[in-house]
């Protein structure tokens, strides 16, 4: 069995399993990835050299997942400095180098996957020819027994002169007898491995496309946050005083805006009945290794988030591998809505309802990567993690509004989600 690929734009494959015989799979793995092939290979020395090629990869990974931290870090020190010019290039240009880490990830990933689904290939090709084997050799046992079976037991007493013959011939079928039992039986576990390998192998070439996914989404990110540096120097014409002035007034709408959706959100949760809503944890975690920044309710004087807003309408998730971490639904639904707040407020977001009266809000992405009316499942990437909006860093803002309170209003800075928050907590 094998691996079919198609290219898309950046050159990555998707996989879909198909019979082929082995030798043949294994040369058209080993032209796809380059694999130097000796003039004579077994099965035991390819499945050796793969999961060696894995075990290399895995520690490949493991390398550059202990160096996100480091970003992520460098993220950290530049957002608690003061806001100047030179320290705004200066987190733009770390979260790219963060994104380059990522990529580097996901790429390490891809090749990883790929090396494990021509190690399942090659077991699915073995298991295969095994069963295939195995098969003849239940047939002709079936047809000699079918053979020995027909004759008369008197015949074959008469047939032979001596007892000893009689006796070596009846053993010869009992023998026959309980080898085709045995082989029966190690036929069933032959095909109990090739099923379970089939299943891992649909599971892993799924995760290939995912990840071929995610480096797509993780490259066009690169690119808007080149561009976003690049918008920055030119409406700043690289003067620290026009980046000031341009600052104070995005300060101060950003202010206004917050204000003016804490009340807003006052009123809808005024008239929220809280016997419409569902309970108990409904909700997985939306990043995988996710932490929590900042927890739902009144944000406490001295926070640096004080300064823009006193109430926090969900819980706010970050990530040691920042820009572009996927972000997953929390639940099966359908994509209520997506907009693009810019600079201000929730930058771009999506909002997810659940058919349970509850929609859940997924803020400061990077990168949206479903659309309007989607149905999701859970643990579905919708989008990656940003650093759009009003943000201090990277993270997901994470918001469970009452459906029935829910709406959406078109304002200057793009489409605003509205609507009555609940604590996320009480579901997750």
């Amino acid at each position: 069995m094998r691996i079919e690929k198609s290219n898309n734009a950046n050159q990555h494959q998707m996989i879909k399993v198909k019979s082929k015989p082995i030798i043949l799979t294994f040369l058209l793995i080993a032209i796809a990835v380059g694999l130097n092939l000796p003039t004579q290979f077994s099965y035991s020395q390819s499945i050796d050299e793969l999961k060696k090629s894995i075990a290399e990869k895995e520690q490949e990974i493991a390398r550059l997942e202990a160096e996100a931290e480091k970003y992520q870090n460098e993220i950290d020190k530049t957002s608690s400095k003061a806001k100047t010019l030179n320290s705004e290039i200066a987190r733009i240009n770390a979260e790219i180098n963060q994104l380059k880490n990522n990529i580097a990830i996901t790429q390490k990933k891809i090749e990883s996957a790929s090396f494990q689904i021509q190690e399942l290939n090659l077991n699915i090709d073995y298991a295969e020819a095994q069963i295939e084997e195995n098969k003849q050799a239940l047939r002709d046992l079936v047809q000699q027994l079918y053979e020995l079976d027909s004759k008369n037991p008197l015949i074959i007493l008469l047939g032979n002169k001596k007892i000893s013959d009689v006796v070596e011939e009846f053993a010869y079928l009992d023998n026959l007898q309980e080898n085709l039992i045995n082989k029966t039986n190690f036929l069933r576990a032959l095909k109990q491995d090739l099923n379970q390998n089939l299943a891992v192998s649909e599971k892993t070439k799924e995760k290939y496309n995912t990840l071929a996914q995610t480096l797509n989404a993780q490259q066009t990110i690169a690119g808007t946050k080149k561009q976003e540096k690049q918008t920055v120097l030119t409406e700043t014409k690289n003067q620290e005083k026009i980046y000031q002035q341009l600052l104070n007034e995005t300060v101060e709408k950003q202010k206004q805006i917050e204000a003016g959706i804490r009340e807003l959100e006052k009123e809808l949760s005024a008239q929220l009945n809280p016997q419409t809503l569902p309970q108990g944890k409904l909700f997985i975690w939306p990043v995988n290794g996710g932490y929590l920044t900042q927890g739902f309710g009144e944000v406490p004087y001295g926070s640096i988030t004080r300064r823009y807003y006193s109430f926090h309408n969900g819980i706010d998730i970050g990530a040691k591998t920042g820009v572009g971490t996927p972000i997953l639904a929390a639940a099966d639904g359908r994509v209520e809505a997506t907009g693009n707040n810019g600079k201000y407020a929730y930058g771009k977001w999506l909002a997810i309802n659940h058919g349970n009266n509850l929609i859940t809000l997924y803020a400061h992405l990077s990168y949206i990567d479903v659309t309007k009316g989607q149905s999701v499942k859970a643990g579905q990437i919708v989008g990656y993690m940003g650093a759009t909006g009003l943000v201090t860093g990277p993270h997901l803002h994470f918001t469970v509004y009452a459906a029935d309170s829910f709406r959406t209003e078109n304002r200057w800075f793009g489409l605003l989600p509205l609507g009555a928050p609940l604590d996320p907590n009480d579901y997750l």
